[in-house]
């Protein structure tokens, strides 16, 4: 769907219908164990998607994208009603249940020793082993969230909400294993139930369930990348591109065969079933029901944890080949592309040591800055997704975003300017990057890494010190938004008020709030003046009534 004004009475509806169903929760209305049933089966999507896909479809059971369905070789039926969910980024997505689909037979997962995988994983963990799973997938979510993120507010140093917090994701995990989830009981009046609980459950849960074959999948996928390289058109063209072999070697760039089975046939001789490959998002089923390889002919870039372990791949085409350029791996249970970055952990100690971070589009731009700049930048790329609140989380966890703040750098063209522009809500929002950003060009449509080919390191290192304040790109949007030629009072007026919204919005935040976003208030309004020839003081009269309104009629803008 469009940006337009019925997407954004969906997107309102929505969140209308998750508001309702989290205050069903919070009040006891609804018990925990109701959304546990039911993130058991589709809580992949999220916290606030189960409750949304719920409310659409009461009797769902498996739900996927049209996409999934059909590399699972099954079709969504025409005319279906879609299940509608809200996006990572904020946009409306679909779904579809298995009910509305027709095609091949699922092929069930072959049932896992559950009771031996927590038993490895515990070993893996340094935990004793637990003959009660219940018990022991609870002390497990103990040992996991002490490596994750900080607790979400309400939970810290609550020991109360700790227990609900390691017996929900105890449950989730022995029902994803196909064993018993324990039977629970938990306070009527559950005032702590919403997203930010909920999510923290579904990622530790994830992150057990998967602790073992899944990232035995992708790391043998991975080696199996790195061993084609050699003899491969990537890694000449990758030189040519400025990007040397030891640089290749360093990043672990890799190459997918063309041959459509190759990867496949690797993984089944390891022991690895099809089910797992598909999954995993490493291959898919034709209409036929035959696997195929979902990267072919491509350079592989590998999405990685903080931690180093393999979420993910992006593949890249050789320049003139038919298809998309790059082409992401698909969302699976355990990975998001939303949530990823791509060189977080390859960055990670540059990060940690105070390099500013830069968000770019692209894993070879990400690549291109952290070559040329390695001393003062330290590059991510959001691989074609928009910036989220997600990614900000995960960069957070290494990065002083208060302190060094960071840079938005995605190409230089109006998809890019338009990404800027709400990648700036986004690190606005909450207060989520307190310090100071910054807005970079690499020249009229030109990326990091076009211009790392065409002009060297020297140039893109004087790319990045052109630092602009992206609060400035904002300003200018919303002035040439509203303002037209700028040509007469009312025109600048407009221009002027259109502009001290959007300073507004930020400066009227608490202390330590958004409002950290433009520390300098008076240099945001001294901009807006310039840009539109209104008077300084006009200008800041108009953002005082803004800010707290007097009920005043306008300004002279002469």
């Amino acid at each position: 769907m469009g940006d337009d004004a019925e997407t954004r009475r969906l997107l309102a509806a929505l969140r209308g219908i998750a508001e309702q169903e989290t205050a069903r929760l919070r009040d006891g209305t609804l018990p925990w164990t109701w959304w546990l049933e039911r993130a058991a089966r589709y809580g992949r999507y999220g916290f606030t998607n189960t409750l949304l896909i719920s409310a659409q479809w009461r009797a769902a059971t498996d739900v996927r994208s049209y996409e999934a369905w059909r590399a699972a070789g099954r079709q969504v039926r025409k005319g279906e009603a879609a299940i509608r969910l809200i996006t990572p980024d904020g946009r409306v997505g679909a779904v579809f249940d298995v009910a509305q689909t027709d095609g091949l037979p699922l092929q069930d997962r072959p049932p896992a020793d559950g009771r031996e995988h927590l038993h490895r994983v515990a070993a893996r963990l340094g935990y004793q082993r637990d003959e009660d799973l219940a018990v022991l997938a609870h002390q497990l979510a103990h040992v996991l969230r002490r490596g994750d993120r900080p607790d979400p507010p309400g939970l810290a140093g609550c020991h109360g909400l700790r227990r609900v917090e390691a017996d929900s994701v105890a449950y989730l995990v022995l029902a994803g294993l196909g064993l018993e989830p324990p039977r629970l009981s938990f306070p009527p009046v559950a005032g702590w139930a919403g997203p930010e609980l909920g999510d923290r459950v579904l990622r530790l849960s994830r992150r057990l369930r998967h602790h073992d074959r899944s990232a035995e999948v992708m790391r043998a996928a991975h080696r199996f990348f790195r061993a084609c390289l050699d003899g491969s058109w990537v890694p000449d063209y990758l030189v040519e591109r400025g990007f040397s072999r030891a640089v290749q070697r360093r990043w672990q760039i890799g190459y997918a065969p063309r041959d459509g089975q190759a990867l496949a046939a690797r993984l089944r001789s390891l022991g690895h079933s099809d089910e797992e490959l598909v999954s995993a998002g490493l291959a898919r089923r034709s209409r036929s029901g035959a696997l195929y390889d979902t990267f072919r002919d491509r350079a592989m870039f590998a999405l990685r944890t903080p931690e180093g372990a393999v979420t993910g791949f992006i593949g890249r085409l050789p320049d003139g080949a038919e298809g998309p350029k790059y082409l992401n791996g698909p969302d699976t249970e355990h990975f998001h592309k939303n949530e990823s970055l791509y060189g977080l952990h390859e960055t990670r100690d540059r990060l940690a040591r105070g390099a500013r971070p830069v968000l770019v589009e692209g894993p070879l731009d990400a690549i291109a800055v952290n070559v040329a700049a390695a001393r003062t930048h330290a590059a991510v790329a959001t691989c074609g997704a928009s910036v989220t609140a997600a990614q900000l989380g995960s960069l957070s966890q290494i990065a002083d975003l208060d302190l060094a703040g960071l840079v938005v750098a995605l190409d230089d063209d109006e998809a890019g300017r338009s990404g800027s522009l709400r990648a700036w809500h986004t690190l606005t929002d909450d207060a989520r990057v307190r310090g100071p950003i910054g807005v970079v060009s690499f020249g009229s449509g030109q990326d990091a890494a076009g211009l790392l080919r065409s002009h060297g390191r020297a140039a893109v290192r004087a790319a990045l010190r052109t630092e602009k304040e992206l609060s400035h790109l904002v300003l200018d949007a919303a002035i040439e938004r509203s303002g037209g030629a700028l040509s007469t009072h009312e025109q600048r007026l407009t221009a002027v008020r259109a502009a001290v919204r959007v300073i507004a919005s930020t400066a009227a935040a608490p202390v330590g709030g958004a409002a950290a976003a433009m520390p300098d208030v008076a240099r945001e309004v001294a901009h807006v003046a310039a840009r539109t020839g209104v008077r300084h003081g006009t200008v800041t009269e108009i953002l005082a009534e803004t800010v707290s309104p007097r009920g005043d009629d306008g300004a002279d803008v002469r």
